[in-house]
């Protein structure tokens, strides 16, 4: 049975203040894990054993006063798009309920807030297809159901793309 492995392929560079409404962030990604993330879903250079890896969004470190807001994460939505036209850029949903408690410095998570991880892999597939996912940089797109009142306070302190080989 081969073992599994985690690898980092890319992570936005700053921790994201966001009210209003749908903001974006780019993730820098490091070309040799993107390489490895690239071949695994070629067909003439995947493992047939292993398959293509699993490619996981982590939405880190969320902070906030308001546990009622919610929004819709996109992979490399063209700019100025409506959203509902591209349902295969749609790498999932997050509700931030229970993150005003993960925010208190004195709470059980110390402030920290909370991590909320998305398997992306049909999203990185079809954008692999689409040969979409060449360069070196993915857009997330973070399209909230309501915009964001200032006095939510949502703050994400990186938002990062795993590759899981094996």
């Amino acid at each position: 049975m081969a073992t599994q492995q985690v690898e980092m392929v890319g992570a936005n560079s700053d921790e994201l203040r966001w009210t209003g409404g749908a903001t974006d962030t780019q993730l820098r990604l490091d070309p040799p894990a993107h390489g490895r993330l690239l071949a695994s879903l070629s067909p003439a250079t995947a493992d047939p054993l292993a398959g293509p890896d699993r490619v996981f969004l982590n939405v880190e470190n969320v902070r906030g006063s308001l546990d009622a807001v919610a929004f819709d994460v996109y992979l490399n939505l063209p700019h100025g798009a409506e959203p509902a036209h591209y349902p295969e850029l749609l790498a999932g949903h997050v509700a931030l309920f229970g993150v005003r408690k993960a925010s208190l410095p004195q709470g059980e998570h110390a402030g920290n807030g909370v991590t909320y991880v998305l398997d992306v892999t049909h999203v990185i597939d079809a954008l692999h297809l689409a040969q979409a996912l060449s360069g070196t940089q993915l857009q997330v797109s973070l399209v909230p159901l309501q915009p964001v009142p200032e006095a939510a306070q949502v703050r994400i302190g990186r938002i990062s793309l795993y590759r899981q080989s094996g």
